[in-house]
């Protein structure tokens, strides 16, 4: 990761022979401009009592930190079951173009695999859940034309967002949408959310800068 990380991160495929910044660099940073306008003011709701340092630190050390954690050790894994012949994931997925199935496959070679399938599931309602939650409570705040310190949005309003949010996932599972037109929605939706994260972080600025001429 250290070596091509760089690499990756600027390949722009002049030739256009690869397709790698399309699909991958493009739509992660598409992904993340989507998220990170909604995740910052959740985490932030949930952190009150908190130092921004206290704040930022916590993000990193469990968010980032735990996802390059698995990304490491299930990528190493499945890589290393790879090159020592124990499974032949790479065929799979040119034979079949599924790479839901190539993960399920890779679990499946592990210890105890049904009961890590159970993990797993569990773990994925939990984040769905919480990501609805995150995004409903922001949009419901956004709902406001001003909201007191220590209020929360109405349930009712929450439940409208959930509605709402819900309605382009299960339009995408019932048109059986592929993983590029997944990416293509994403990348459509931040390019005007790029202008919001601009408007965000100048506030932030002159807000932190007024809260520094106020302070003691």
């Amino acid at each position: 990761m250290v070596q091509n990380f760089i690499d990756l991160s600027t390949f722009t495929d002049p030739l256009r022979e690869s397709g790698f910044p399309q699909n991958w660099t493009i739509y992660y940073w598409a992904y993340w401009m989507v998220w990170c306008v909604a995740a910052p003011f959740f985490i932030g709701n949930i952190s009150c009592g908190r130092t921004v340092r206290q704040t930022i630190l916590g993000g990193y050390a469990f968010g980032v930190g735990s996802t390059l954690v698995s990304f490491i050790v299930l990528g190493n894994y499945s890589m290393g079951m790879q090159m020592t012949n124990r499974a032949d994931f790479i065929t799979q997925y040119v034979e079949t173009g599924d790479l839901y199935g190539m993960i399920v496959s890779i679990i499946k070679t592990l210890p105890y695999a049904p009961l890590i399938m159970v993990l797993v599931l569990i773990t994925m309602i939990a984040f769905y859940a919480t990501s609805f939650d995150s995004i409903a409570l922001t949009a419901s705040c956004y709902s406001y034309h001003a909201l007191g310190e220590d209020r929360q949005p109405h349930k009712g309003i929450q439940l409208m967002w959930c509605i709402l949010l819900i309605l382009l996932p299960i339009a995408l599972l019932f048109a059986e949408s592929s993983m590029n037109n997944l990416q293509s929605v994403s990348i459509v939706a931040a390019f005007p959310i790029g202008a919001v994260i601009v408007m965000i972080a100048m506030r932030f600025m002159k807000d932190a800068k007024k809260y520094m001429d106020e302070s003691p």
